[in-house]
């Protein structure tokens, strides 16, 4: 019976060891005890696909904020934006600034969104704005939205599930790639419950990080420990998902009319008499404006041709 015993205990201290050096771990000797070693990816269950690439630099995210100060448009009106996770953010001067002012927006076809709950990404770039120079624009590529009304504390990270379910704890079963940088890592999870999502928005954000995509979360990095070893879990506080680019039925708006006068999306007949003001459409931008219908945007050049005439 006691051969048994001592049969059995080497059995068992040899599938642990093979256990450990399959996972790549290997122990260590920390004064005179050899330690055991942090094996977060045994009992792995499904096959573990490759990591997704970090957000390196290249790809900037800003928060944004709205001027409220008061002087002579396009110099007051715009918008303050800053890169998130760093102390500064290159403007279109090319003068790096804790935030950047630019006087207007490209939304990509979009619809202004309130920036109250927003995150975008994109380029700060310079536009001529006629007799007050050049000034800078944020040209947006993704817009990402709030789930829930808290404040976006901490660090901002991509999300993604990795698709990996272990039988112990932690599990690396999700990857975080911290924005506006080249750090990433395999985490055990995402705590959302102080991220004020509800039990309807939760399921949401779970099956968008499964998505190409997946989501955006601020929040903090906290150690947890398991039969598995030690890892770390990100404590949420606010989520934001892609909001996707919106297809449009609508036609392309046109210039039309007799003189070309007429920003529409279908043809318009009028009168062919000859106004001084309609000179000034001719080099104006035919488009869609913020309240959906077409019309001729009014840049500072098209405002001081129309003063004139």
């Amino acid at each position: 019976m006691l051969n048994f015993k001592y049969i059995r205990a080497a059995l068992v201290a040899a599938a642990i060891a093979a256990l450990t050096w399959s996972s790549g771990a290997s122990p260590k000797l920390v004064k005179g005890k050899l330690e055991k070693p942090n094996i977060v990816n045994a009992g792995v269950s499904e096959s573990v696909s490759v990591s997704p690439e970090p957000i390196d630099a290249t790809s900037t995210f800003y928060s944004l904020r709205r001027d409220l100060r008061r002087c002579l448009s396009p110099l007051c009106g715009g918008y303050f934006v800053k890169r998130v996770n760093m102390s500064s953010t290159r403007c279109a001067n090319g003068r790096f600034m804790s935030e950047c002012y630019v006087a207007g927006i490209d939304w990509h076809g979009q619809p202004e969104t309130d920036i109250a709950h927003l995150l975008v990404r994109g380029s700060i770039v310079a536009r001529h704005y006629g007799q007050f120079g050049s000034l800078g624009e944020l040209r947006v590529s993704e817009l990402w939205i709030t789930i829930s009304d808290n404040q976006p504390v901490g660090t901002y990270y991509l999300v993604r599930d990795r698709g990996v379910r272990c039988i112990t704890f932690p599990c690396p079963t999700h990857h975080e790639a911290k924005l506006n940088s080249s750090f990433s890592r395999n985490i055990a999870g995402v705590n959302l419950e102080g991220a004020g999502l509800g039990e309807n928005n939760a399921p949401v954000v779970n099956a968008a990080m499964t998505g190409p995509d997946g989501v955006i979360v601020t929040g903090h990095d906290v150690v947890v420990t398991g039969p598995g070893g030690s890892s770390f879990e990100l404590k949420a506080t606010q989520v934001y998902v892609r909001k996707k680019p919106e297809i449009s039925s609508r036609k392309p708006c046109i210039k039309t009319g007799c003189s070309s006068q007429v920003c529409s999306d279908h043809n318009v007949i009028t009168t062919c008499e000859f106004r001084p003001e309609y000179a000034c459409y001719q080099k104006a931008a035919c488009e869609r404006q913020k309240d959906g219908n077409c019309g001729f945007t009014k840049t500072p050049e098209l405002t001081a041709c129309l003063a004139k005439k």
